[in-house]
């Protein structure tokens, strides 16, 4: 009788359990993002107080950066750091203020905390992540020209100043404006390129192919100045449903980057916009 009750539940164990480990495996394949080794997964992480399951989350679906907001940096701050690195994740100080366009002083002392932190603390950013924003100045389409030149100074003097920072710029796709700066005359995009050790372009579209097309012009000035760029992908709800994932859902956004990574160079990544809606995202 026992020997007939072991039979029993190894041949439940095979019926039942196995296909349902299948099930989970398949549906856990077909939901995650997955890591190329050789391709920048980053994600926008602009909450500092959400819970780790976020980060775990970050991890199992192939993230290998995250742009972590940061107004004051503290213990917690350098106790997120060391958790992402230990999970092979690098971190990146993320932060950006329209009015430092216009007002250097205050993004140097900003830059003077970020180095103290990193001077003072084991668990250091991997570098700066800028979302610095010239159209949000209320006055930008009336001074238009001027705010990009104080804009392309900025990234300048950035470079000056903190050229052994590895420090990269979110970017529209729309920087098309051609300035006259130092004795050239360049597109914005292409002086945020060269002042830049990496650029993450804000090409929201909702498929793959459609991103990669968005993204052309700043896919060719990056392969001339052999720089790094990544792609924008958004996940939130916003009014105009062609530059979200947020109607379709996960299932969705990770098949159009799987493919968007088959048509960008290996050196080159995929930027994810943010944390939150991503996991929040229906299926």
């Amino acid at each position: 009788m026992k020997k007939r009750f072991c039979l029993i539940t190894i041949i439940a164990i095979v019926i039942f359990v196995i296909p349902l480990g299948l099930f989970i495996q398949k549906y856990i394949t077909k939901n995650n993002i997955g890591q190329n080794i050789n391709q920048t997964l980053g994600v926008w992480w602009w909450d500092n107080r959400i819970d780790d399951y976020y980060l775990d989350f970050a991890k199992q679906n192939g993230v290998t950066e995250i742009y972590y907001y940061v107004s004051n940096f503290n213990d917690k701050i350098a106790n997120f750091v060391k958790s992402a690195n230990q999970k092979n994740i690098q971190v990146y100080w993320l932060a950006g203020e329209y009015e430092w366009i216009e007002n250097y002083s205050l993004l140097e002392t900003k830059m003077n905390e970020f180095l103290s932190f990193q001077k003072n603390y084991n668990n250091l950013f991997s570098g700066v992540h800028f979302d610095i924003e010239p159209h949000q100045d209320p006055d930008f389409e009336k001074r238009r020209e001027e705010v990009l030149y104080q804009y392309i100074n900025l990234t300048y003097r950035l470079k000056q100043n903190y050229n052994n920072i590895y420090i990269s710029y979110d970017i529209p796709c729309w920087l098309d404006d051609v300035i006259e700066f130092n004795g050239q005359n360049k597109r914005t995009f292409e002086y945020v390129f060269d002042n830049s050790s990496s650029v993450t372009l804000m090409s929201y579209r909702d498929s793959a192919q459609n991103i990669y097309d968005f993204a052309k012009d700043e896919i060719e000035y990056a392969k001339k100045t052999n720089k790094k760029i990544n792609l924008g992908v958004e996940t939130q709800d916003v009014s105009d449903d062609k530059v979200t994932f947020f109607e379709e859902g996960k299932t969705y956004l990770t098949q159009q980057i799987k493919a968007l990574r088959t048509l960008i160079p290996q050196n080159y990544g995929v930027a994810i916009h943010y944390i939150e809606s991503w996991y929040e995202l229906k299926e």
